[in-house]
């Protein structure tokens, strides 16, 4: 196959540099940092002409990951030049409608990798190849190693251009790897820009942590705003016991730039000893989801707020943090401490935020009382509630807990009792007039809570490191996690219910992420047995909204589905057909390339866009899928319509078997 791999001219690849050499990409106070693996003479070209503006930097908040590269502007448009960076070998090319969209993964002669994500299209070199493979298939998905095929790139050479495909708006994702695939800062190879511009602090959250802790009297996270000072941010002052830990809303930006990024290092002392320091060169691709224990994931569910502990949780093994000064977790001594926390950008432009902690000589509560009942508790059983007609006790309203104690949520005066299930003759602990404040602690791997109230349930213990199945009789249901789907040692309840007709599974508590998914089989009741378009949901309470889970499954009477988190599921079918509008055909502007477009919504169960069949007077192209905004193109790079009358046929199906077929005509 001939790869019409397309240079750019030696006197345009001068030019480019020339021009991008005038763009202050190291301050003064930046030092370059290459890895190990990477040779101190390499030079790294900016792989775009869209701009020379980050719109966002490594090591960001997302929604379940960091962000693993630096993103490049391009002003709301597509089309731009991308170039590669340094000579190299393609290595694997991947299309998607999620995700990285149109990628190109290039591997450099020192094992490391480029790459180049959310492009509108690739050279056509790289184009003939992959369609070679789509069109084998017509479908939308591809993702192939394709370094067997020994196509190189030279610095400079155009690889493709910039668009908005798996996540909008527009801009260029561009990523460094290492040889064993690990995301490190473009920062520290000369891919930067101008930086003068100090971090700044938004907000500050003091987090009990242990059994015993308390903040301002309370078992709650307490969060603080500053008062600025230049570049100082003073938070005041705070009470505590316990063991606590702290966390920073902060964030810069760059000289001449409407974005905020995340900062580079966070250094913490108290009372002027260094006691946490992190900094964002790089981390493990398949641990870009510890950022939901990097950050205070409560908070980010609550306020989308990414705020960065100062302290390390169990099961964080990222390579951020000196971990020669402790875990950052903070047990005071009684008296008056100094907190400085220090951020810094990759240029070494720095703001300060200052706390005062106060400890109590003496702790503010007795321990609650306890008696203990060396007679076995009569067993307890949580009382199945399918049909919807009792009123439920939902734990994770009434109380919060963690891996090692509970406590009532803000209900005064209760009384729990607490017995370790498994165990020969276990005592019964009882909490008399329990406080919102105090905790008890939780041990072994059941433990059966009965309240004051007369409620019971009960709370399963899921262990980092071990494979745990919990099954559910009464519910007809079962969970199976493998090792290391939880991040640490965590307890979950589960629940099962019917509400107006509907069938619903909560597990709890939503407030702690998982690290991997793991699987839920549930029996399905005889009204829903046999119907091949059932399927479960995500209840997002917040937003009102129900999410389809992907790969849900029915094998005879059981729904299996991969879980990636705790919170409400709902199983129900999906009976209702895609929405399909009129096509549209239309010619881009950049190539001349002519495509028929479609837009095609489905709220349900989803468009199963591997399975569209999209024609054009005949002829069968791939139905390429933005599901940003629902739509469907018919790609075929040989495509012209005919003058006068074209016939589109389209069959769109969704992910529950559901199907609309319709024929248009358009007029060229």
């Amino acid at each position: 196959m001939r790869m019409a791999s397309r240079r750019l001219s030696s006197g345009f690849i001068c030019f480019i540099l020339a021009y991008f050499s005038l763009i202050p990409q190291v301050s003064v106070a930046q030092e370059l940092r290459f890895p190990e693996f990477i040779d101190s003479n390499a030079v790294f070209l900016w792989p775009t002409n869209a701009s020379d503006y980050f719109s966002a930097t490594f090591a960001e908040t997302r929604s379940a990951h960091f962000h693993a590269a630096a993103d490049i502007g391009t002003w709301g448009r597509e089309g731009f030049e991308v170039y590669a960076t340094r000579d190299a070998l393609l290595y694997r090319v991947g299309i998607s409608p999620h995700g990285y969209g149109n990628v190109i993964y290039l591997q450099h002669d020192d094992g490391s990798f480029s790459v180049y994500a959310h492009l509108q299209d690739f050279e056509p070199g790289i184009r003939e190849l992959v369609d070679s493979y789509r069109f084998q298939t017509y479908r939308h998905s591809f993702d192939k190693i394709v370094a067997d095929y020994g196509i190189r790139f030279k610095q400079g050479d155009l690889i493709g251009v910039s668009g908005s495909t798996g996540i909008g708006p527009p801009h260029l994702h561009f990523e460094l790897r290492s040889p064993w695939n690990d995301a490190y800062n473009p920062k520290l190879v000369g891919i930067d820009i101008a930086d003068n511009v100090p971090p700044t602090f938004s907000g500050l959250a003091v987090l009990p942590i242990s059994a015993d802790a308390l903040v301002n009297g309370s078992k709650e996270t307490r969060t603080l705003s500053p008062t600025r000072r230049g570049n100082t941010f003073d938070f005041g002052r705070v009470s505590a016991e316990g063991t606590i830990g702290l966390a920073v809303n902060a964030s810069d930006r760059s000289d001449n730039g409407r974005n905020v990024y995340a900062v580079y290092e966070l250094q913490m002392r108290v009372n002027g000893q260094l006691l946490f320091h992190s900094r964002a060169d790089s981390f493990p691709m398949a641990e870009g989801r510890q950022m939901l224990i990097d950050r205070v994931y409560p908070l980010l569910l609550q306020r989308r707020g990414g705020f960065q502990r100062l302290h390390i949780l169990p099961g964080n093994t990222l390579p951020f943090y000196n971990r020669s000064l402790g875990d950052g977790s903070l047990r005071l001594e009684p008296g008056r401490h100094s907190v400085e926390i220090t951020a810094l950008d990759y240029s070494g432009n720095r703001a300060r935020a200052t706390l005062q902690i106060d400890v109590p000589e003496t702790p503010r509560l007795e321990p609650p009382a306890q008696q203990l009942a060396f007679k076995a508790a009569a067993a307890i059983n949580p009382k199945p509630v399918l049909n919807g007609s009792e009123s439920r006790f939902e734990p994770h309203r009434s109380f919060e807990w963690s891996a090692s104690w509970i406590r009532p949520r803000g209900n005064p005066g209760k009384t729990i009792s607490l017995r370790e299930d498994g165990r020969f003759n276990a005592p019964q602990r009882t909490y008399t007039a329990m406080m919102p404040v105090q905790a008890a602690t939780l041990q072994g791997e059941t433990v059966s809570i009965s309240t004051g109230e007369g409620y019971h349930f009960r709370l399963h213990q899921i262990r980092r490191e071990a494979r745990t199945t919990l099954r559910f009789p009464a519910y007809r249901m079962v969970l199976h996690f493998p090792p290391g789907a939880a991040f640490d040692t965590t307890y979950i309840h589960a629940t099962r219910f019917a509400r107006n007709g509907r069938d619903f599974v909560r597990i709890s508590p939503e407030e702690v992420p998982m690290r991997a998914p793991f699987q839920a089989m549930i029996t399905l009741p005889d009204s829903l047995r046999g119907n091949p378009q059932i399927g479960l949901y995500f209840v997002d309470e917040r937003r009102n909204r129900e999410v389809a889970v992907n790969n849900t499954r029915v094998e005879g009477n059981q729904l299996i589905a991969n879980l990636n988190g705790f919170g409400l599921y709902v199983i129900r079918p999906d009976t209702t057909a895609p929405s399909v509008t009129r096509p549209r055909l239309w010619q881009r502007s950049s190539d001349r390339r002519w495509f028929v477009s479609v837009r095609a919504v489905d709220l349900e169960s989803g468009i199963d866009f591997n399975r569209v069949h999209f024609e054009v007077n005949g002829v069968r192209g791939i139905a390429e899928y933005d599901p940003f905004s629902h739509t469907l193109r018919y790609h075929r790079p040989d495509f012209s319509p005919q003058r006068g009358i074209n016939t589109v046929l389209i069959r769109v199906p969704d992910h529950a078997g559901n199907v609309s077929e319709h024929t248009f005509e358009l007029n060229r």
